[in-house]
Parts: C-alpha cells; sequence; structure tokens
C-alpha cells in the first residue's frame, strides 16, 4: 500500500471512532443548537430501488417489495420536512439521493414543488439510473430540476455484468446513447463512474472517461471503491482490493484523462471547463453546504456539530411521524470545537479550497492558531498551497483529502449498518408491545 494510504486510512480509523459519540434517541427533536446561521442545505432520501446493487452501501429497498408504502412514505417526508419548517429551519439548495430517486418520479415532484414553495431553494440535485425515461425527465423539468446526477459506474460490458447492472439497464452502449440523450436538458447532467473495482483496469477506466468526456457531460464523478460491512462480501468474490492502484489510477489515469476539459471541482468531481471561469454546483453536497438536515428513511443531518441518524427502517420512519415524532434513531453528542474544525479542514479541502476568513468567521479563532499542527502538516507534505487568504490542495493534497473522504464514507457506511440493525431492534419491540396489548385486551373483553 503506498505512503499517503497507509498512513491516513489507519489515522482517520482511530480518529473517527473516538471524535463522534451516539447515544440512542428514538424519536427525539433536534438540539435547538442545529438550527445554526448560515446556508443549510435539506437532503432528501428516497430508499426505493428496482434492484439494489451488489457493492451499494446506501439504505435501500426492494421497490417492487416494498411498492405498497410509496403513498405513506412520501406523506412522512412531507411532515418531517413541515416540522423542520415548524422550527424556524429555512433550506438554500435540495439533494436528493438513494436508492433511485426517479424510480418515483409523481410523488417526488410533489416534495420538490412543495420545497420550493416553502424554502429559499436556489438549487436542486437528483441522483438517478441510466433507464430514467423520458416521460419521467419531463416530469423533473417540469419541477425545476437544476442537476441529474446519472450512476453510470462504467460502459464496459464485462464490467458492467460482474457488477450486477448489465442486465438491470443495459450493455454499454445502450446506456451511452441514453445519455447522449439527457445531456442538455437540464442545466447540469453528472456522469458517476466508480475506480478500483477488483478485476477493472486502467484501460477500462480511461475509456470510460473518454466516452463520457465525448459525450459532453457537463460534470464527470470519479468516486473510489469503498468497503464496508454490506458489500464485503460481494466485493471479495471478484477479487482482491488493491490501493496501490487506485492511487496509480487516481494520478496515472483520471488526472491527465481530465486535465485538458475538466476542471477538479473536488478531489473526485471535475466540472467542463467553461468561458467564465466559474465552476457550476458540485457533486458532494457536503463540500458547498456543511450543514444540512436529512429528511427519509436512513438519512444524517449534520449541524452546528451535531450528527442525527433517521429510522432505517420504512415502517418504522412512518410509524414515528405518525406519531408526532421525529424519525430520529441515534444521536451524537455535539463536537468538540477542535473535532469541528478538523472536520470543516476536511471537507473544505476535498472541495479544494478553505477560506480563511471564512474559518475565523466561523470558529471565532484563525485557521493558522485553531489548527497549528493540521494547518502546517498539509504545507510541509506538499498538499495544499497558499493565496490571498485562501487555502488550495495541489494534485497531492487532493489524493490525500480523497482518502480521507473515502474513510469518512466508510465509516458512515459502518454506521448505517448499525442503524438499520438497531431500526429493526426498535421496529421488533413496537411490535412485541402492540401484541401484548392486543392479547391483554382480548383477555379483559
Amino acid at each position: 500500500m503506498n505512503l499517503i494510504n497507509s498512513a491516513l486510512v489507519p489515522a482517520m480509523r482511530y480518529k473517527l471512532s473516538r471524535t463522534l459519540v451516539f447515544r440512542k434517541a428514538v424519536g427525539e427533536s433536534p438540539s435547538e443548537e442545529m438550527n445554526s446561521k448560515g446556508k443549510k442545505l435539506l437532503y432528501i432520501h428516497v430508499p426505493y430501488c428496482e434492484e439494489v446493487c451488489p457493492f451499494c452501501c446506501f439504505n435501500s429497498y426492494d421497490l417492487y417489495k416494498y411498492k405498497h408504502t410509496i403513498k405513506e412514505y412520501f406523506q412522512a417526508v412531507k411532515k418531517e420536512i413541515e416540522m423542520y419548517r415548524d422550527l424556524g429551519y429555512d433550506f438554500n439548495s435540495a439533494y436528493v439521493g438513494g436508492g433511485t430517486p426517479t424510480t418515483v418520479p409523481d410523488e417526488l415532484a410533489e416534495i420538490l414543488q412543495m420545497i420550493r414553495k416553502e424554502f429559499n431553494i436556489t438549487e436542486i440535485s437528483i441522483e438517478a439510473n441510466p433507464k430514467i425515461s423520458d416521460e419521467t425527465v419531463k416530469i423533473f423539468q417540469e419541477a425545476g430540476l437544476d442537476r441529474l446526477s446519472v450512476g453510470i459506474q462504467s460502459f464496459n460490458d464485462k464490467l458492467l455484468k460482474e457488477i450486477g447492472r448489465y442486465k438491470k439497464y443495459g450493455s454499454g452502449e445502450e446506456i451511452r446513447e441514453r445519455v447522449k440523450e439527457l445531456i442538455g436538458k437540464f442545466r447540469i447532467v453528472n456522469l458517476d463512474f466508480i475506480f478500483n473495482l477488483p478485476t477493472q483496469t486502467d484501460k477500462i477506466l480511461k475509456n470510460d472517461l473518454e466516452t463520457a468526456i465525448e459525450l459532453g457531460a457537463d460534470q464527470i464523478t470519479c468516486y473510489p471503491l469503498m468497503v464496508a460491512e454490506q458489500n464485503v462480501h460481494n466485493i471479495k468474490a471478484m477479487g482482491k482490493v488493491d490501493y496501490d492502484k487506485e492511487r496509480n489510477m487516481y494520478f496515472n489515469t483520471i488526472l491527465p484523462t481530465m486535465r485538458e476539459k475538466y476542471i477538479p471541482a473536488s478531489s473526485w468531481c471535475f466540472s467542463r471547463k467553461r468561458e467564465d471561469k466559474k465552476i457550476d454546483m458540485i457533486d458532494e453536497y457536503i463540500v458547498d453546504y456543511q450543514d444540512y438536515i436529512g429528511v427519509g428513511c436512513g438519512s444524517f443531518s449534520f449541524s452546528n456539530g451535531y450528527v442525527n441518524m433517521n429510522a432505517y427502517t420504512i415502517p418504522l420512519y412512518i410509524t414515528l411521524i405518525k406519531e408526532g415524532k421525529f424519525p430520529t434513531i441515534m444521536r451524537s453528542y455535539k463536537l468538540a470545537k477542535k473535532d469541528h474544525m478538523r472536520y470543516y479542514m476536511m471537507m473544505s479541502l476535498f472541495g479544494r479550497r478553505l477560506n480563511k476568513d471564512k474559518f475565523k468567521e466561523r470558529f471565532g479563532v484563525s485557521y493558522e492558531r485553531g489548527l497549528w499542527w493540521e494547518s502546517r502538516f498539509v504545507k510541509l507534505m506538499g498538499m495544499a498551497t497558499e493565496e490571498r487568504g485562501n487555502v488550495y490542495t495541489t494534485e497531492k493534497g487532493m489524493y490525500a483529502f480523497l482518502i480521507m473522504l473515502r474513510q469518512f464514507f466508510v465509516y458512515a457506511n459502518r454506521l448505517r449498518y448499525i442503524g438499520k440493525k438497531g431500526s429493526i431492534e426498535v421496529e421488533c419491540e413496537i411490535k412485541k408491545l402492540i401484541n401484548d396489548s392486543d392479547r391483554a385486551f382480548a383477555v379483559g373483553e
């Protein structure tokens, strides 16, 4: 394993395991401190998927098995949003993830229209699969969608078959033709790819990226493979994960292929170069909006140093909302100020830039004083440079912060695993209470 990986991975594992401390908080309202000043993003989770991919770690449920819950689910999501509105929350942007949000377009479009009306929303982004229909595209165009992020993963037929997507979404050529039709339908069309799969080669990755560039994608995102409890067995069946290969793919394939026509908006998201040199809406909402509120089954919230985790099973989520409670299942204690500053630094530099004035405004202390050791370390190691009050990552720094975010998401996936297990236990407890009550009622009669 390369030096950056071998140093950062264990350090991140150690730090994350000791930074966030969670407690059970079923049905609790958010802390008053979570409604902090400044811009916030609304994350909406849609858990339905036509078929769950073998390497996916997100909270997803079979659309056809849970079809009967869709109406109640979206009523519950609407109610949860209203609960935050009634507490005085406002949002500047919205990001819809899943699952596959575009599998339930009519219900989701109603939610989008609602949040446009209730909040100061300026941009909305939605994740989609390559089979999104023309009818669904039209629905989201009318709902004012700004950005469509299409999960491609690869155009290579062999790889698509290995990761369980060929049968679901068609051949690489079919996906390519569909993407060609989607480009230009929204202000931004982003194409997602995964790299460092065990059987993936540099040639496959390069061909995929060159195809995306040829199609004229507004953005191209290259996620590193993330191994967690949810997907480890499926990944092992494909082969061994090689982090030396990950590094080589990043420096020898991704960066050189993207350099001519795209600008890195973050460590793994690249935006097409524009004449005005502006970078449009980037892929990871947690970069531009470090405070965000998650609604829906299995979503996270992070705001002003607190993390909330929503119930992970659809029935438990709906039940808590129906009872007039927030669908929280776990909550963290507030991050220590130093840890919050480190998190802010990590997310900002993953997004290529940390503004020193904004750092001081948020934490009441200068960047160099608040993070004395960290600020010097990234500079001495050649990971960052400074110019006009900003800290910018170098290419070496881009990869370092990509590793940090990869490990951060691996940790988040671990929390998802725990959250799902905990939600199932709570749901079983509620069912037992209902059954006991029913039996007691029957005896009373």
